[in-house]
């Protein structure tokens, strides 16, 4: 694995560990211990992050890339050995998860993103499928792409890391 690369624990599987750098996804079994290249094709320059979903064991979502290259978001469902882009989702910054929506059980996905032309923070109830923006154009904040999470004990509640102007809390009204 190269020096720099980003590395986060799958949220289920224990000994699993990922990490990225360059274009390319590898993967761990053993802790750490070693890691194998797995997928590739993904973006090789410019600031990309990834999470595993809490609760899911070898379901990654990676987002980031750099504006005239490959940048968007990108799903794996088989530990990273694959990676499929999201359809409608221009360019992204970050992918967190938070509490699943009432009456669903996949994690609602939230991101600060470019979605269908429209860049702000969203949120998708359908791991994708569907985004809906919950911040305005008042509501901007700067650069929001360092850090987003959901709560995981409330639907809707999004915590968004800002550039300097704080942690921004925003929920369903």
């Amino acid at each position: 694995m190269p020096a720099g690369a980003r590395v986060e624990s799958d949220r289920v599987a224990a000994r699993t560990v990922y990490a990225f750098a360059a274009g390319t996804f590898y993967v761990s079994t053993d802790g750490g211990a070693s890691f194998t290249a797995a997928a590739t094709g993904l973006p090789a320059e410019g600031d990309v992050r990834f999470q595993a979903v809490p609760g899911i064991a070898g379901d990654v979502w990676l987002a980031g890339g750099k504006t005239g290259l490959a940048y968007g978001m990108w799903r794996s469902t088989d530990g990273g050995a694959t990676f499929a882009r999201l359809r409608g989702v221009d360019e992204a910054d970050n992918v967190g998860f938070g509490k699943a929506a009432p009456g669903r059980a996949y994690p609602a996905v939230f991101s600060s993103a470019k979605v269908r032309g429209v860049r702000g923070v969203f949120r998708s109830d359908d791991a994708g499928r569907r985004w809906v923006r919950v911040n305005d154009d008042r509501h901007q904040w700067a650069w929001t792409g360092a850090a987003i999470t959901g709560d995981p004990r409330v639907h809707g509640r999004v915590y968004v890391g800002t550039n300097g102007r704080g942690i921004i809390v925003g929920d369903l009204h």
